[in-house]
């Protein structure tokens, strides 16, 4: 899918958006719900019981995604859904053509989860026509929720986010992530755009979970975030959420494909180009 980044679907009503918000938030706190049962579940030490912890985790991952598809097509068996796992779905795939296409991450965080770490998180978005124009971001174990809608704003817990004012790098504080597969040569890291930026910026933090950082991009905690190698449910929903907080989401070209191009830079808008600069996609061919 190649768009670019101002492009834009004739959107549904207002009334219509607020509906879809209400339904994936309860999808997702099902989902949420789910996790929190099975992390009682996690073993202890985790060096006597890599096959039982490898199971429930998967466990975990599968219990999130019926109980959050399962709710979205109960309410709305016409639509279509793209899921990690393929609980009830086709795994990675959108289970059919429709307009509204319902894009789930189960479990966005996983090696936090098995860690006992808090910054996990479900992830329901959903796209009209292709477009990602309703964000819900739940994690269950910080007891928070992002909620956004095209035209409708974003918030935290109800209450309205917005992006930070930082204008200048020197002061802005940057998120990123890296790819679990990162040992085959020739494969970009992502180390070298991390060295290429953080002599530039306050400092830079790596919490593990894509739709956690964008988010945490839209209520103004970073001013910045970048990462490779994700999927559509990687970064969904948390981009709803940054763009509704008057934030910039491109990939790191510069462009439109951060859906489906692998690739996404958020950022609080005032520092995006100075971050391309950095670490984008031009910056490190240099």
């Amino acid at each position: 899918m190649s768009r670019t980044e101002d492009a834009r679907s004739p959107l549904p009503a207002a009334g219509e958006l607020a509906a879809l918000c209400a339904l994936a938030e309860r999808a997702a706190r099902r989902g949420g719900a789910a996790l929190l049962e099975w992390a009682e579940r996690l073993p202890a030490r985790r060096a006597d019981s890599k096959g039982a912890r490898r199971e429930l985790v998967t466990g975990a991952d599968r219990a999130a995604e019926r109980a959050v598809v399962g709710a979205l097509l109960e309410a709305r068996p016409a639509d279509a859904v793209l899921a990690e796992e393929g609980e009830l779905t086709p795994a990675g795939a959108p289970s059919r053509d429709a307009e509204w296409l319902w894009i789930v991450d189960p479990l966005d965080g996983t090696t936090n989860f098995v860690h006992r770490l808090p910054y996990f998180a479900v992830a329901v978005a959903a796209a009209w026509r292709g477009e990602p124009v309703v964000g819900v971001v739940h994690a269950p174990r910080l007891g928070v929720t992002y909620v956004a809608a095209r035209g409708l704003g974003a918030t935290r817990d109800g209450s309205p986010i917005g992006v930070a004012d930082t204008a200048e790098l020197g002061d802005a504080l940057l998120a990123t992530g890296f790819s679990y597969v990162r040992d085959q040569p020739g494969r970009d890291d992502n180390v070298e755009r991390l060295r290429a930026v953080l002599p530039h910026c306050r400092d830079l933090r790596r919490y593990g979970s894509a739709e956690l950082d964008l988010c945490l991009t839209a209520d103004g905690t970073y001013d910045g975030y970048w990462e490779l190698d994700l999927a559509p449910y990687d970064v969904a929903a948390g981009a709803v959420v940054v763009a509704e907080a008057g934030g910039r989401v491109t990939d790191l070209r510069g462009g439109g494909d951060w859906l489906y191009g692998g690739s996404i830079l958020a950022s609080n808008r005032r520092l995006h180009d100075a971050l391309l600069a950095h670490v984008g996609d031009r910056a490190s061919a240099r």
